[in-house]
């Protein structure tokens, strides 16, 4: 028995039962593949799309906002004027702060519309603003300022003018520099009174401008430059408009021009044109 199912096993039996093998491994695979490709294949089609199970309360919960926007338009006609306002380009502070109102109230849909319109600013703060603006917009000083004037402190024609930031060429000097007050034709040795009440702040000597004295009245500050050694007047003495300071002497840095005095002003640290201040 043995030795015949050798036989059978060495012959053409070994190959019949290597075909069944490979016949049965083969069809265990291919149900395999068959049921996975239809697995695959109907997987889609056993889901139902979320859309069409979704509930209606489920939809409408997925835009909260708008459907508050709605229920508030449908309740209320005032909001939807401002809506329509909005939309033709009306956009007026009261109509803003009631959209604003709108799109980030919180409040359920079956409260009254009148509580989420209610405008963010109070109106108290308009006329409060408004009173401050009037109250920065008028100067403590004005009234003196445009009061003042003076007079010229010398008796001669205007041989150059306050040039403001305009640079004009120094003579003298060979540079362009800002002419900051005005140089009145003088001869050497005439009268220079004081242009206005004030009292002597500063006298020095000046490598530029000779002998220079300067007189303070309120926030005008006057410099009479070109003086000779003559001067009559101290640090601290109160002068009155028309007293004698000095008489006309030379000024290093405008010795190109004829005798003059060199007069110039300012108000509050700023450099005035003498000119529109005297009468």
């Amino acid at each position: 028995m043995s030795n015949g199912f050798a036989k059978f096993i060495s012959g053409k039996g070994f190959y019949l039962a290597l075909a069944l093998c490979l016949a049965g491994a083969g069809a265990a695979a291919w149900v395999a593949v068959d049921k996975t490709i239809d697995n695959i294949e109907s997987a889609p089609l056993s889901e139902t799309p979320q859309a069409e199970t979704m509930h209606p309360q489920d939809q409408l919960d997925t835009h909260p906002a708008e459907q508050k926007i709605d229920n508030i338009l449908q309740q209320t006609p005032e909001s939807s004027d401002s809506v329509t306002a909005e939309a033709n380009g009306d956009s007026s502070p009261s109509s803003q702060g009631q959209q604003e109102g709108i799109l980030t109230a919180e409040t359920p849909d079956n409260e009254s519309s009148t509580d989420v319109l209610s405008p963010s600013v109070p109106s108290e703060s308009v006329p409060e603003s408004t009173e401050s603006s009037e109250a920065s917009t008028q100067p403590v000083q004005q009234q003196e300022s445009d009061d003042f004037s003076l007079t010229l402190p010398v008796s001669g024609a205007a041989i150059a003018p306050f040039s403001g930031d305009m640079l004009v060429k120094n003579e003298t000097l060979g540079d362009w520099r800002t002419h900051n007050g005005i140089d009145i034709s003088a001869e050497l040795g005439s009268a220079v009174t004081a242009s206005s009440d004030g009292v002597v702040t500063d006298i020095r000597s000046d490598p530029l401008w000779g002998n220079v004295v300067e007189v303070t009245s309120g926030d005008y500050v006057m410099t009479y430059s070109g003086l000779s050694d003559d001067i009559l007047v101290s640090v601290d003495m109160t002068v009155t408009a028309g007293d004698q300071i000095g008489s006309v002497g030379e000024i290093p840095c405008e010795l190109s021009l004829e005798p003059h005095l060199h007069f110039d002003v300012k108000q509050n640290g700023e450099y005035v044109d003498p000119a529109s201040l005297a009468k």
